[in-house]
């Protein structure tokens, strides 16, 4: 029970739980301001997988070594293993792959000689023809090997290898830990979190890498056996779709969660959208049908704008499904706003829209200030502005009259 020694079970945890961290940084780079990076997968081909706007892949190969270890170097397995699954990938997927890199947290020996692995790569990248190269030197027998034991053309595999690019991260095994939530801190919408917040933010993103490299799939995929033609190729097209890490779920992933409303509510049949409808004739007629004036018409159409606005802006931090997450719970306490502002002042002889709008901006404003951990820095007027979306989609009205004029239904 008080035996030290490592279990080696735990050091492969520990490895793999470096590249999780290591794959995590590279889907960070989605969120920065013009990223070419279009997704990122974890565990397919190869151990990280980025996919470029331009629709071509790097593909990379993570290494671990203790810092007490020897520097890596090019008669290390592990090393020439990676550099020949490169030539492999860069045969099987030809004009796919941009680059490949071999990545580790320690270093490569780094010296003149002809047999380390940098050396080899730039004769690869700076000179394919092997220009006064002999065939007696040890670059040429080296590229040669790899030709023989992955029975490639010499060209082809110097072709390949010239794509590859090292990168020594120089730091313990346990670091990418610290870098990921330091990566986080230097998001511009996350700056003002606090680091408990950024450490909660990481465990999310490497709890759902991690879920995502295995081969496992969610549901009762059986049950789907009968509508498709070649089951084995429908797992392998779902488990692709699995691993895929793209935009809008690293915006979910580091999403901040609402300090007391972390299920948000929601109405009945929400209407799923990627922008505000910018027509809002409907709106203009109920609310006409209720004598309301016509500055404060324009004004809801104001309020209307603020939302829209705020909605964009949620899409492009944190992604679309938790855009209309965040505008499925403003229209619920829209909604419940209204109900009771229409309660309130239908029963009172006349029409009655003037009075509803009044008594429903006061609620909003009490409605904001009541849920304020979940308005996610919004104001009244958003509230307000979420009423008039509603009133155009037919769930709020501003008199008893429900029939629309026709010039509505073309607005």
């Amino acid at each position: 029970m008080h035996d030290m020694t490592r279990d080696p079970g735990d050091e492969v945890q520990r490895r793999f739980r470096y590249q999780i961290n290591y794959a995590a940084l590279r889907a960070l780079q989605m969120l920065a301001p013009g990223s070419d990076v279009r997704s990122v997968y974890c565990e397919h081909i190869e151990d990280v997988l980025i996919e470029h706007a331009n629709g071509l892949f790097t593909g990379i190969q993570v290494k671990t070594r203790e810092l007490d270890q020897p520097q890596f170097r090019l008669s290390d397995k592990a090393i020439s293993g990676a550099l020949k699954r490169f030539c492999v990938r860069d045969a099987r997927y030809p004009g796919k792959f941009e680059r490949f890199v071999l990545a580790t947290n320690f270093v490569f020996h780094d010296s003149d000689s002809a047999g380390d692995v940098g050396t080899v790569l730039t004769c690869c990248r700076d000179n394919p023809t092997l220009n006064g190269i002999s065939r007696r030197h040890n670059v040429r027998k080296c590229l040669a090997e790899f030709a023989e034991s992955t029975a490639m053309a010499l060209q082809d595999v110097i072709a390949a290898l010239g794509k590859v690019r090292l990168e020594a991260r120089k730091t313990g095994i346990d670091q990418t830990e610290y870098d990921l939530v330091r990566a986080l801190g230097e998001i511009e919408a996350l700056r003002s979190h606090s680091l408990l917040d950024l450490h909660r933010m990481a465990s999310v993103i490497r709890a759902h890498i991690w879920d995502v490299s295995c081969l496992t799939l969610d549901g009762y995929l059986l049950d789907t056996y009968a509508v498709v033609e070649d089951f084995v190729c429908h797992l392998d097209k779902l488990r692709t779709h699995r691993k895929r890490l793209d935009r809008s779920m690293m915006a979910s992933l580091t999403a901040p969660a609402a300090s007391h409303h972390e299920e948000l509510l929601s109405i009945r049949e929400f209407i799923s959208r990627e922008s505000i409808p910018p027509g809002l004739g409907r709106m203009e007629v109920k609310m006409a049908a209720g004598h309301i004036g016509y500055a404060d018409v324009e004004q809801m159409k104001d309020d209307v704008a603020s939302l829209e606005r705020a909605f964009l802006g949620w899409k492009e931090k944190f992604g679309l499904a938790e855009a209309n997450r965040r505008l499925a719970h403003f229209q619920y306490l829209a909604n419940r706003t209204a109900r009771e502002a229409e309660a309130h002042t239908s029963g009172k002889p006349g029409s009655y829209g003037r009075a509803m709008l009044a008594d429903l901006r006061e609620r909003a404003a009490a409605t904001a200030i009541k849920e304020r951990d979940s308005m996610f820095g919004c104001r009244p007027e958003h509230l307000v502005g979420t009423t008039g979306l509603l009133s155009e989609e037919c769930k709020v009205w501003w008199s008893s009259d429900r029939d629309l004029l026709p010039m509505a239904t073309d607005a």
